[in-house]
């Protein structure tokens, strides 16, 4: 996909030439490279290069080296990332409004999995990348000298030197021979045509911002071969995985000194990268998705009293759950300890609902401070928001709950809701009104229809049943019988019996289901557009790498960066 030609601004016969080329998978080039015809995407289906039905050779599931060759889009967010330091916060946070891209804590995994992104660019997509290339052209106009650095009757040279400086940055590498002659060509035709320096450069940066170059990466590699990433193309996937924006100049400069071809050189960018605050704020944001809470914000309690559950107890579960999430990732625990810790950040809103004393010390800007949660909780699955996040408007739901282990806590497939049963279960439903959850989950586990799926994920339930709609712990239920939350787990975790969630947690960390999961999810949000599972050869490498550390959350990025499904591709182009 070369874009050879550009015409003058006052005509947009360039954008729909290039939009023509997008949208019919044509062949040409990227980074000067060869794209054979439907190469751009590996797919969404979650396959992996040589097929995910592959058994590996201990049992996991497909090829180490999980991906193929591939051209990918950047996310939204990555288009805004990128912009932002140019045009500013403002800008960006724009683009992200205007395109009705979600929040960095509502992530989907993979991140172009979710129907506001798309792994392709359909008609839609396409023209907001389109409107907001000629924002950027605009911006460009209207802030000249401070952007280009030329005066205002500048010569062809400064003008043009911004131009080339700035696709050379935008497209995350240095330009070939024959892209510079095609963006240099935008600037020459315009002011050919009559127009000014400023309307070349406003122009040719909205070339810049609407080019394929930047708006896609490529993963191909040096050759046809299996094998490594090149040096640019590992430093943007690194980058966007680290901090989801572009590669910085240190390692941008590493790529140009071919200084990432070792585990040690690409390790010490990591290491450098896991020290910014971007890298920090985008990881915990990760992480924070995975689990799913941030739709605590959007659930519907009835019922309750309003002090009990309102928007502001909400938004501090939800808080509560950031603060809980960032100390163990960066404050030298171990990823298990998401699992089973009870040091958690509460203000005055959350604290009968724990049954602790209020936190009167050490309390930060919203009046959060840190307290041991009581012994029957165990880390983000106890947690309030996590809990509430579950909850049905009437009720906390056993069913649910289990659901969202199994996925979000476990990385294992939920099972589709059987529609065409949908009547025979909710005759079922009706009849077992009256019995209490252990019953039902009893029932399900020994009768059709639901005996086939319910035991694979019903114990999570069961085993969180001493919470209620909003997680205050209680050991009887609404009718006033006693609980009991005892178990026997699935085998993923390990056919543990777990007397309750406390038990379950710590099940969950012993076997390494929980932690393996994170790592699982991690490494699905790098890949961006293409999962792996559990079970996966990829995520398998991951975890025995991370099983060979202090098992803190920065070795586990370690291990998923320094991985080969990350920084290599297989052959087959």
């Amino acid at each position: 996909m070369k874009v050879s030609k550009h015409l003058p601004l006052q005509s947009s016969a360039w954008a729909v030439s290039v939009l023509a080329a997008l949208l019919a998978a044509c062949t040409g080039e990227v980074d000067g490279k060869f794209v054979p015809k439907d190469m751009g995407s590996a797919g969404s289906s979650g396959s992996s290069a040589g097929g995910s039905s592959t058994v590996g050779p201990e049992g996991c599931d497909g090829p180490e080296i999980a991906m193929p060759k591939r051209l990918i889009r950047l996310s939204f967010n990555q288009v805004a990332s990128s912009l932002r330091p140019v045009f500013g916060d403002a800008f960006a946070d724009k683009a992200l409004q205007d395109n009705h891209i979600p929040p960095p804590t509502e992530r989907t995994f993979p991140p172009l999995g979710d129907t506001s992104e798309g792994s392709t660019y359909i008609d839609t997509k396409w023209l907001s990348a389109e409107a907001i290339a000629e924002a950027a052209g605009n911006e460009a106009f209207k802030n000249f000298a401070t952007m280009t650095g030329c005066t205002d009757s500048p010569s062809a040279d400064c003008a043009q030197g911004f131009l080339t400086k700035h696709a050379e940055s935008a497209y995350r590498r240095p330009l070939t021979d024959r892209e510079k002659a095609s963006l240099l060509q935008v600037y020459t035709e315009v002011t050919t045509a009559g127009g000014t320096p400023q309307q070349g450069v406003q122009a040719g940066v909205r070339a810049i911002y609407d080019s394929p170059q930047f708006l896609y990466r490529t993963e191909f590699g040096a050759d046809a071969n299996t094998g490594p990433l090149t040096p640019y193309e590992l430093a943007s996937q690194l980058s966007f995985f680290l901090t989801d924006g572009p590669p910085d100049a240190a390692l941008l400069s590493a790529a140009a000194q071919n200084q990432l071809g070792t585990e040690e050189q690409i390790g010490a960018q990591v290491d450098r990268l896991l020290a910014l605050p971007a890298t920090k704020a985008n990881l915990q944001n990760t992480v924070f998705a995975s689990f799913g809470i941030a739709r605590v914000l959007s659930v519907v309690i009835d019922g309750l009293p309003p002090d009990a559950f309102n928007s502001g107890v909400a938004n501090s579960m939800f808080r509560e759950s950031q603060l809980f999430i960032n100390n163990v990732l960066w404050n030298g625990g171990k990823v298990s300890d998401l699992a089973t810790s009870r040091k958690s950040f509460i203000n005055k809103q959350l604290a009968p609902l724990y049954g602790v004393p209020e936190p009167t010390t050490g309390l930060d800007a919203d009046g959060f401070g840190a307290v041991d949660l009581p012994e029957n909780r165990s880390g983000i699955l106890t947690s309030a928001g996590f809990l509430t996040s579950r909850s049905r408007p009437d009720q906390q739901s056993v069913v649910g709950r289990g659901l969202s282990v199994n996925d979000s806590i476990l990385c294992q497939q939920n099972p589709a809701f059987p529609e065409n049963l949908a009547d025979q279960i909710k005759g079922l439903n009706a009849q077992q009104a009256n019995l209490s959850e252990r019953e039902r989950a009893t029932y399900r586990a020994s009768n059709a229809p639901c005996l086939g799926c319910h035991p694979s994920f019903d114990p999570y339930g069961i085993s969180l049943e001493n919470f209620d709609v909003v997680g205050r712990f209680r050991t009887m239920d609404a009718e006033g019988r006693p609980i009991d939350a005892s178990v026997t787990l699935p085998p993923i975790a390990g056919s543990r019996p777990a007397a309750n969630a406390v038990e379950m947690g710590k099940a969950l960390a012993e076997t390494g289901a929980f932690a393996s999961c994170v790592g699982t999810k991690l490494l699905t949000y790098a890949l961006a557009e293409t999962g792996v599972t559990g079970r996966s050869c990829a995520s398998k490498a991951v975890f025995d790498k991370f099983s060979q550390s202090d098992q803190s959350f920065t070795a586990l990025v370690r291990a998923v960066a320094l991985s080969k499904t990350l920084t290599q591709r297989a052959g087959g182009m």
